[in-house]
C-alpha cells in the first residue's frame, strides 16, 4: 500500500437554524457551512494496524476504536485494516464547534476508500451510512468548500465559498457538549435572525454565560462575534487581513485563545507519499 496523507479541515456555521424534530428524537437543520485552512492530518501507512495520535493530552481524545477517525477508516476500508497504521496528528480544538472529530472520520474514510481502491466520493448510500458517525461527517466528505446543509446532515448541496475569508476563532477555556446545548434548546429560542443567526446561541449561553463577555471583548476588538455550530468557538469574518490581525491582537492577553485562519476555497486532496513516511506518526499515543 502506498502511503496516503490528507488535511481533515475545521469548519464553521456561517448559519444555523432549527427547524424541526424527527419522532427519533433527531433535530432537522438548515445550515451553511464551509471549510477552513485549519485543520487535522491523517496519514495511512501500510506497517501493523492501529491508530497513533498526536494531540494535546487535555483535549482528552479516545486513542481506541471509539476514536471517529478509526470509526471513518473502517467504513471505508468496509472493515478492520490488516495492515495500516492511521496516524492522527490533531490541530483542531475538540468541543469548540469546529468539527473536528467528524472531519477526521470524513477524512480516514476517504483514505480507506482510497486504499481498497474505492472512489472517496460519496454515493446516497454512504451518505446515510456516514451519517450514523455523526451529522456533518456527510458534509466533510462531500468534496465541497462551502455547502448549504439540510435534514440531520445527510442533505449537502454544494455553494461557492462566500466572501470575505479572513477569520478570527476566539475560543475560551471551557468546551460545550453538543447534545447537552441541543437538550437545552427551546422554542422561544428559534429564529436565528434573533441570534446573530445561530438559534443554539441562546442555549449555549444559558449553559454559558461567559459566552456573552467573549462576544462583547470580539466586538470591542473591531469583529463582529458569531457563534459556530454549537460552541465553544466565537469566530469574525473579514476581508481584511490587517483587520483580522487587530481584531486578534485586541484579545490576546484576555483569558481565551486566538487564532488567524482563512477559508478554503477547495476541499482537501489526498497526497501520495514517498518511503521516508513509513517514519511518520510517530506519537505519545497509540492503540495496538
Amino acid at each position: 500500500m502506498t502511503p496516503l496523507s490528507l488535511e481533515a479541515p475545521a469548519k464553521l456555521n456561517l448559519s444555523l437554524r432549527v427547524v424541526g424534530r424527527r419522532a427519533d428524537g433527531f433535530h432537522l437543520l438548515e445550515t451553511q457551512m464551509v471549510l477552513l485552512e485549519l485543520a487535522d492530518r491523517l496519514l495511512l501507512l501500510p506497517r501493523a494496524p492501529g491508530l497513533r495520535l498526536e494531540a494535546p493530552p487535555e483535549d482528552d481524545i479516545p486513542v481506541d476504536e471509539s476514536n471517529l477517525a478509526w470509526l471513518g477508516l473502517v467504513a471505508g476500508l468496509g472493515g478492520r485494516p490488516e495492515l495500516a497504521c492511521l496516524a492522527l496528528e490533531k490541530r483542531i480544538p475538540a468541543g469548540a464547534g469546529l468539527g473536528g472529530g467528524s472531519s477526521d472520520a470524513a477524512a480516514a474514510w476517504r483514505l480507506g476508500r482510497r486504499a481498497a481502491g474505492l472512489p472517496d466520493a460519496p454515493t446516497p448510500a454512504d451518505v446515510t451510512s456516514l451519517a450514523t458517525l455523526g451529522a456533518d461527517v456527510p458534509f466533510f466528505a462531500a468534496g465541497a468548500a462551502a455547502a448549504t446543509v439540510t435534514g440531520i446532515g445527510e442533505v449537502v448541496t454544494p455553494l461557492d465559498a462566500p466572501p470575505p475569508d479572513h477569520v478570527v476563532l476566539a475560543l475560551p477555556a471551557f468546551r460545550l457538549s453538543t447534545a447537552a446545548v441541543f437538550g437545552e434548546l427551546r422554542a422561544t429560542d428559534l429564529g436565528a435572525e434573533r441570534h446573530g443567526g445561530n438559534d443554539l446561541l441562546a442555549p449555549a449561553m444559558r449553559l454559558r454565560p461567559e459566552l456573552g463577555d467573549l462576544m462583547r471583548e470580539v466586538s470591542d476588538a473591531g469583529g463582529e462575534p458569531r457563534l459556530t455550530g454549537s460552541g465553544s468557538t466565537i469566530f469574525a469574518l473579514t476581508d481584511d487581513g490587517e483587520r483580522a490581525a487587530a481584531i486578534a491582537a485586541g484579545l490576546r492577553g484576555r483569558q481565551v485563545r486566538v487564532s488567524l485562519t482563512r477559508l478554503r476555497r477547495e476541499p482537501a486532496q489526498i497526497v501520495e507519499l514517498g518511503e521516508s513516511a513509513q517514519d511518520a506518526g510517530a506519537s505519545a499515543s497509540s492503540m495496538g
